[in-house]
Formats: structure tokens, sequence, C-alpha cells
């Protein structure tokens, strides 16, 4: 709980300078203090803190450089490597870094729209995405398995879909090569974390 401590002490004073400058406003009007002095604070703080809350986790991701982007959108891997490409559209919750582990290790984090390129070693792989902070308790997480060989191309789409009680995030494969390129080349590519063994590394 203590990650959040920045988020509702942020919620708190915007709720109490807001319901000040409203309580100076009527005490100037001859009006005496009611619930519309106080209300419209506490609901722009709630809302502070929730939005806070929500950005636990979001770290600033570092650009590519434009040669690992070219390379990327030439969809060329690195010699007896597949390569991986996972980018992320929508507006819901786009500011919220989503997290991505490849096998179990963090890849990389995509606000949207954005995208990542990771050459891997080919095999089977398990590509997972899902929220830190207040955000990960409102949007279910996804796991996805596929294979690759040597040459191949796999590449994902994340999107949300809005639930009643939580959104899901999802993982779609997209094999139109046109199509893709189309997409990522508008896009800002993230380069991906530094590679903890030697299953990824950045293109």
């Amino acid at each position: 709980m203590t990650k959040y401590v920045p988020a509702l002490v942020t919620g708190s004073v915007v709720s109490v300078a807001i319901s000040f400058v409203l309580g100076l406003a009527a005490s100037a009007s001859g009006q005496p203090p009611s619930l519309s002095t106080w209300l419209p604070g506490m609901i722009f703080g709630v809302i502070t803190a929730f939005v806070m809350a929500n950005l636990v986790g979001t770290k600033g991701s570092k650009a590519a450089t434009p040669a690992q982007k070219e390379a990327a959108l030439a969809f060329r891997a690195e010699p007896g490597q597949a390569l991986l490409i996972v980018f992320r559209e929508g507006f819901v919750g786009k500011a919220v870094g989503l997290n991505l582990m490849l096998d179990g290790v963090a890849a990389a984090q995509l606000k949207s729209p954005r995208f990542t390129a990771l050459s891997i070693a080919p095999g089977a792989h398990t590509l997972s995405a899902g929220f830190g902070g207040l955000a990960a308790s409102q949007n279910r997480p996804v796991e996805e398995a596929f294979t690759a060989a040597a040459g191949d191309l796999v590449a994902f789409r994340a999107v949300m879909s809005m639930g009643m009680a939580k959104n899901t995030i999802r993982l779609e494969r997209v094999d139109d090569r046109a199509s893709l390129a189309s997409k990522l080349k508008a896009m800002i590519m993230v380069a991906p974390h530094a590679p903890a063994g030697a299953a990824t590394q950045q293109v």
C-alpha cells in the first residue's frame, strides 16, 4: 500500500486546495459554507488519486534508435533468430504502461500507440501482458504461447476490451505484413529491456 501514498497525498492536496478556493469565493459573495463548497474538491481529489494510482508502475520507456526502428520495419531478425513484434493501440488506458514478459523475463513496457521488437531464439515461447499499480486489479492479464522458427516474424497486437467488472487484455496474432508495416510506421518504437539471458536480444 505504501506505493499508493504519493497518489493519496496528491489527491488530498488537490481536494483541500479546490475546497479552499471555493470556500473563499463563497465567503466573498456572502454565502455560508455548504455542500457545494467542499464536494467538488472531494470529487476532483478522488479522481486525481485514482488516476495517479493507476499510473503506479508506469515508467519512462526508452525510445528505440532510428536504426532499430528501420530494422524492425524491414522485419529483419538476427541470423539464426526469429523476430517478435508487439504493438499496442487503442484509447483505453493508453497512458498506463503495459508490461510485456517473454518467458517470465521483462521484455518492454508499452503505452498506446507504441511497439517494440525483439530477436528471439527459435523454439517455444510464452508472451504475457499485464498492468502494474491499481490498474492491475482492473484488468485481466493475458498469456499467449507460440512457437517460432529461425527467420520467422511473429507479431501480436495488444488491445483492451471493456468489461462489467474487469477489462480484458488480448494479444491478437497479426500475419498481414503490409498492414503491420503501415501501422508500425506511424508509431514510436520502444527499445526492449536489456536481456537477462540468451533467450532475447534487441533488434
